[in-house]
């Protein structure tokens, strides 16, 4: 319940609220705010919960922060006896035409001075009432149904027609009865459903209300033409009409409470009439406000003339009747995203597509949920628990996960950027593919499944990815023109230096670079020095005759890094992997890589004494030293006759990079280190047959490598 406020029970003005707040005052809880219009004010920060707020007017108002929880919103009661007076208005409309069609119709088949004639109106007229119903209930009030009405007229008229042509019985005098009979049909049917609306706007008594206003009307046209032309029938043909138009009423009335969306419109127009004269905040920035446990039924949150109307961030928790506000364009359009954002419940429910953009989700239960191309953009999940949610695809753009729980969610190319907050996230393993692959791997990050992030590892992991500049060179690289782009980036750039290089990944005939920079960096800027740079290379190389007339390329990564290595850029020394594609790395200051050629014996030789520098002794008794256990893993290398030289090369490459994890395999650092060359291994691995020496390796030595670590 809502702590009373210092003017709880008080009528207030307008004017005394906007000098209270004036003066620094910002405690409306409980006051008596009814029929008071804000328009234009800022009340932002003011608190209004548990206040009377019916019919008050906060159009275009600045209301940032404002609390309105348990407040009580919608209609006065004159103004909900001015909406019932309007019912009553239209059911006695719909009510007098349909005793009027009715009577019509009895009249035309009892009447017996031209027996043909008439009888054929009457069937035409009950083929129109027929139609039409028969349109609305099955189509809704769509295009559609309209045109189906049209053929039903068509039809009506047609038969009319066709009869009194056919005995010659008074053919004009038949065509035009028939015809007025079937468009009053329509008319008649038209106002039924305008009817219906209107009772399903006012509730139950209204319903009861609109029923017998309705019905008296039809009951005294009946009566009226019934007298005129001594016919009782015409009093039950009426009649019949008009039970059939309350039932098709009702059953409007209960599609549109169930969001059927042959309905829409009629739910949009219900909502429009029924939000007449109820609290308005039209055009509104209400960023930040709250509204829960609030009564928001006949509350109009649509934009203004002026202004769209500002949900970012809003909390709905607990909420009444916010279905049955009239919520303009916003997300809470759709239905999934009203019950979510006033439920805060979304165990195992399914959002996919769903628009949240701007919600908020802070500290709601998510666990399962299915947010695939779900819109997340600025939205704030502070504390949410997304344990097994499914992001794949999600948009995240300036999301706030701050200490949100993301065990065992699925993240695969979701889009985030710097702006996305992933602090305090407690998360110990996530999956970067929604499906398993053949091998029923679904990507899981850390590999290991003995091990769990860290606190701050998460945070760190997508880190990494977000403060990268990724650069596609087409058709393999030309060094000198690498070269040249290079130096210009750097001179343009000075935190980017040649250790900000974090990987060189084939992709068929193009080379994917990868560049670490600093946060806020203008990525954009720097892709552009490069392509500058990498152009001017390209020129300048041509016009000095060392590509001969033809842009060389080089497809093979290897010869590039060695060429790459003999200039004063060298990237010898580099501290980060650099990846070569398909998965592989080299580890510049591991392996000395020099000469025009790949050595693999050379390769071999440094490894083994890189290998021999590690402590013999195992940090456990019983259990194989790191040293024993990579000289076991590079012999089985050596030996594989499924590997060509370049393979076995790659491989060596990933051990020396073992070895260079073993040095300190407490430390973050070298523990990814070793995931990936263990990562790489596999995928070398993995085409080879079951008789391999290396997948056998894999298979046994790499899980007992990767627990030392």
């Amino acid at each position: 319940m809502t702590e009373r406020g210092k003017y709880h029970g008080q009528r207030l003005k307008a004017q005394d609220v906007l000098r209270l707040y004036a003066a620094g005052e910002r405690d409306f809880r409980g006051a008596i705010l009814r029929g008071c219009s804000f328009r234009g004010a800022d009340l932002s920060g003011a608190d209004f919960s548990g206040a009377d707020i019916r019919s008050a007017r906060f159009v275009d108002a600045t209301l940032q922060n404002a609390k309105f929880c348990g407040a009580q919103a919608g209609l006065q009661r004159r103004w909900w006896l001015g909406q019932l007076l309007l019912v009553v208005m239209i059911a006695g409309l719909a009510g007098a035409l349909q005793g009027y069609v009715g009577a019509w119709i009895g009249y035309w088949l009892t009447y017996s001075s031209s027996a043909y004639a008439d009888k054929a109106a009457a069937i035409a007229a009950i083929i129109m009432v027929a139609g039409t119903f028969f349109a609305i209930a099955r189509q809704g009030c769509s295009i559609k149904a309209l045109g189906s009405v049209a053929v039903a007229f068509a039809g009506a008229v047609a038969f009319a027609v066709a009869v009194a042509f056919a005995f010659a019985f008074a053919g004009a005098f038949a065509f035009a009865v028939a015809g007025a009979g079937a468009g009053a049909v329509a008319v008649a049917g038209a106002f039924a459903v305008a009817g219906a609306v209107a009772v399903a706007v006012a509730g139950a008594f209204a319903v009861a209300v609109a029923g017998a206003v309705a019905g008296a009307f039809v009951f005294a046209v009946a009566v009226a033409f019934a007298g005129a032309f001594v016919f009782a029938f015409a009093v039950a043909f009426a009649g019949a009409v008009a039970v059939t138009s309350l039932l098709l009423s009702i059953y409007i009335n209960r599609c549109i409470r169930k969001r059927d969306q042959r309905f829409e419109n009629l739910r949009i127009i219900r909502l429009a009439f029924a939000a007449l004269g109820g609290t308005t905040f039209n055009g509104a920035d209400l960023s930040g406000a709250s509204f829960s446990h609030a009564y928001l039924q006949r509350t109009n949150f649509a934009d203004s003339r002026h202004k769209p109307t500002i949900l970012t961030h809003v909390r709905w928790h607990q909420s009444h009747d916010l279905d049955r506000a009239r919520l303009g364009s916003s997300i809470l359009q759709d239905p999934r995203v009203c019950t979510l954002l006033t439920t805060l419940n979304g165990i195992d429910h399914d959002l996919s597509h769903a628009d949240l953009h701007g919600a908020n989700l802070a500290s709601a239960q998510l666990h399962r949920i299915r947010l695939n191309n779900a819109m997340l953009n600025g939205a704030t999940l502070e504390g949410a628990e997304l344990h097994g949610a499914i992001l794949t695809e999600a948009q995240c753009i300036a999301t706030n996960f701050t200490a949100a729980h993301l065990t065992g969610a699925c993240l695969e190319a979701w889009n985030i950027d710097e702006t996305t907050i992933l602090k305090d996230v407690d998360c110990q393993h996530i999956f970067l593919k929604e499906k398993p692959d053949d091998r029923g791997d679904r990507e899981r990050r850390p590999h290991n499944l003995d091990k769990d992030f860290q606190p701050g590892d998460f945070e760190k992991f997508f880190k990494e990815t977000l403060d990268t500049v990724q650069i596609l060179i087409r058709n393999g690289i030309d060094p000198a023109a690498f070269r040249t782009a290079f130096k210009k980036v750097t001179a343009e750039n000075p935190d980017v230096s040649r250790d900000s290089i974090q990987g060189f990944e084939r992709q068929g005939q193009d080379i994917l670079l990868t560049l670490q920079v600093p946060s806020g960096t203008d990525k954009a800027k720097i892709e552009r020095t490069w392509d500058e740079g990498y152009q001017l290379g390209l020129k300048e190389g041509y016009h000095s005759g060392l590509l001969e007339g033809q842009t060389q390329r080089a497809n093979d990564l290897k010869e590039v890094m060695l060429s790459f290595t003999q200039n004063p850029l060298s990237i010898h020394n580099m501290n980060n992997p650099i990846n070569t594609g398909d998965g592989s790395f080299y580890a510049g200051g591991d392996v000395n890589l020099t000469g025009s050629t790949l050595n693999l014996g050379d390769i071999s030789g440094q490894v083994s004494n890189q290998i021999n520098q590690l402590p013999d002794a195992a940090p456990t008794p019983n259990q194989p030293s790191l040293k024993t256990l990579l000289l076991q893993l590079k012999a089985a290398i050596e030996t594989d006759t499924e590997l060509s030289d370049d393979e076995k090369a790659e491989a060596l490459e990933e051990v020396a990079k073992l070895v260079k994890a073993g040095s300190n395999p407490k430390e973050s650092t070298m523990q990814r280190l070793a995931k990936r060359a263990t990562a790489t291994l596999k995928a070398i691995a993995e085409p080879l047959t079951e008789a391999s020496k290396l997948a056998t390796a894999c298979t046994s030595l790499l899980p007992m490598i990767l627990a030392l670590f």
